[in-house]
């Protein structure tokens, strides 16, 4: 009598074991992708907030050392960090001024220390010629927008909130802040040094 296996292994996978196991690999998937998302997003605001206090603490050690704040130009207290009164500001803060009698730091003191970059839209210190010898472009947050300066001026320990109407930052020397990834003012991602 001759008995007949079957064997599995000679007929390989069903389709519905296929389907399973890449639904399996499509859920493990999506998990892996929120989760690296959300560590993004926590990399780019730990950067923008690094540099918006490195930029608070660079202005309160050039106060310490000539005690006064750098002069920002206009008849403003708020400035961005692009253009020419921003970039005059990061040139102090740097201790890159131009040689002239009407110096603002003119020890040349490096009070400020960030990351440069080469692409704006990447964030940080960036240069016309992409390295250290170019012009100055701005400084910029992981989402390539300029950061907010805004110095108490009047010298009364006191700056109106740009953020929160009403409220007054007090103590502070300058704030700065970030209007995060949504790149507006309010909610929950503006980022801020007070």
């Amino acid at each position: 009598m001759k008995i007949r296996s079957h064997s599995r292994a000679a007929r390989g996978f069903t389709l519905v074991e296929l389907l399973v196991v890449i639904s399996i690999i499509v859920v493990l998937a999506a998990m892996a992708f929120g989760a690296g998302q959300r560590a993004i997003k926590s990399a780019n605001n730990l950067k923008t907030q690094t540099t918006a206090t490195s930029i608070a603490s660079a202005i309160d050690q050039y106060y310490q050392e000539y005690s006064k704040l750098p002069t920002i130009g206009g008849a403003t207290d708020e400035v961005r960090t692009e253009g020419e009164a921003g970039i005059e500001l990061l040139r102090v803060l740097l201790g890159k001024e131009d040689d002239t009698g009407t110096m603002q730091n003119p020890r040349k003191i490096p009070f400020l220390t960030v990351e440069t970059s080469k692409n704006r839209k990447k964030g940080g210190l960036v240069y016309s010629n992409g390295g250290a010898g170019g012009q100055i472009e701005g400084l910029y947050d992981a989402w390539g927008e300029p950061f907010y300066i805004k110095m108490d001026t009047e010298y009364e320990d006191e700056i109106l909130d740009p953020l929160t109407q009403g409220n007054v930052v007090r103590d502070k020397k300058a704030i700065i802040y970030s209007l995060g990834a949504d790149k507006r003012i309010g909610g929950d991602k503006d980022i801020k040094s007070w």
